[in-house]
Parts: structure tokens; C-alpha cells; sequence
């Protein structure tokens, strides 16, 4: 599968990231609670029963962070060796303007199974989200740029967005970028959330957590 995230060629920018960002795990977390990931954007190799969802806004600059720096470093350990399922969950914020439609324009490149490469256009470049330079980044990663901006003007990938907003709702999550670790239930559409994580990820503790769920070290 071609993937829209960019490895780094350096741990150390990861690392140095996610003490930046710290970490938390409340107590709270809506542990057992089963979700449906149907319509949510995914990658992966094979079939991982361990899922990792990325709750994130693409206006938040946090967010931008980790996912240049730290999904990378994730997704060459855990996803491209068909370990770990990466899934996206929207969580626009009030207060960041452009971020529901940049969300939408993702959405949109969803439909042309362009997601992740969308994604990563849109963190690397979140100064340039105001609705009127969202076709330019559709052009930028080959997209279908009429059909792109129909299903853009239409808003009908807002109801998506809405959807997701729920799910965060009853995960209780209040910040970007957060981390829902779960397992795919058998046969399902839906998830078993097994722990959320608040703020950035320190990617040493979410690597042990991701080893100690698939049982290696």
C-alpha cells in the first residue's frame, strides 16, 4: 500500500518531540467501551488485531508535530510489518477555523483513496488551510481536482466529521492530539478500546505499550 507518511531518518527528532508534548493516560479512559471504525480512514499490512486511532486536528500544531515526526517512526516499526492497525479519528476544534473543512478535504481524498497522502500534505503545510488553498494541496498530490472540489463544496463529508466528534465525546477525550489503543473484534466493524492516551505520545512508552500488547518485547 502507498502511504502519504514520511519516515525520518533520525529517532532522536521523535524522542525529543514527545518530551516536548508529555504524555498522559487518565485514569478515566473509557476502557471496554466498543466503537465503530467503519467509516474511519485505516492502514495496514495483513490483518493486525491491535489497533492504534489517531484523534488529531489538522489546524493543531501539536498534532502537525507528531504526525511528521512520530507517526513515521510508528508506522515503520508497527504498521508496514503488519503488527499494528493505524486508523484516523477527526477531532476539528472549535477554535481552530479551518480546521473542520481542512478535515472535509481530507475526507474528500478519502473518497479517491488518497487519505494519508492528503494527511500529510495537510500537517506539513498548516499554514495553508483557509478553504480556498485546500484545491491546491488536491492538485499537489495528484487528485481529481474537479471531483475533489464538488464533494468539498457539497459538504457532505461533514456528517463524517460530526460522527467522529460523537465517538470522542464518549471517549471523554478533550485534547489533540490524543491516542486510543484498541482490539478489533473478530468478525466486527468495531473496536475494544483498551486505553486513551490525552496530549502527545512519548514514543518510547508507546512503544512499550504497543510490544506489551502484541506480546513481544
Amino acid at each position: 500500500m502507498t502511504v502519504g507518511l514520511r519516515l525520518i531518518s533520525s529517532w532522536t527528532v521523535a524522542v525529543g518531540l514527545v518530551f516536548v508534548l508529555g504524555a498522559q493516560f487518565p485514569a478515566n479512559a473509557k476502557k471496554g467501551a466498543k466503537i465503530s471504525v467503519a467509516d474511519d480512514p485505516s492502514i495496514k499490512e495483513g490483518s493486525p488485531e491491535i489497533v492504534l486511532i489517531e484523534v488529531s486536528d489538522f489546524q493543531c500544531p501539536g498534532c502537525g508535530g507528531v504526525a511528521r515526526e512520530l507517526l513515521p517512526v510508528i508506522h515503520e516499526k508497527f504498521v508496514r510489518t503488519g503488527k499494528v492497525e493505524l486508523i484516523y479519528l477527526d477531532y476539528p476544534l472549535q477554535g481552530h477555523k479551518y480546521a473542520f473543512k481542512a478535515a472535509e478535504a481530507a475526507q474528500c481524498a478519502d473518497d479517491q483513496k488518497m487519505f494519508w497522502e492528503m494527511h500529510s500534505q495537510l500537517f506539513g503545510h498548516q499554514s495553508a488551510l483557509a478553504p480556498e488553498q485546500l484545491p491546491g494541496h488536491a492538485k499537489e498530490i495528484g487528485l481529481d481536482v474537479d471531483t475533489f472540489q464538488k464533494c468539498l463544496s457539497s459538504g457532505r463529508q461533514a456528517g463524517k466529521i460530526r460522527e467522529d466528534l460523537r465517538v470522542v465525546q464518549i471517549l471523554g477525550i478533550s485534547k489533540t492530539p490524543s491516542y486510543v489503543l484498541a482490539r478489533r473484534l473478530p468478525n466486527s466493524e468495531k473496536v475494544e478500546v483498551l486505553e486513551v492516551g490525552q496530549g502527545g505520545q512519548a514514543y518510547m512508552e508507546l512503544e512499550g505499550k504497543l510490544n506489551s500488547l502484541l506480546g513481544t518485547k
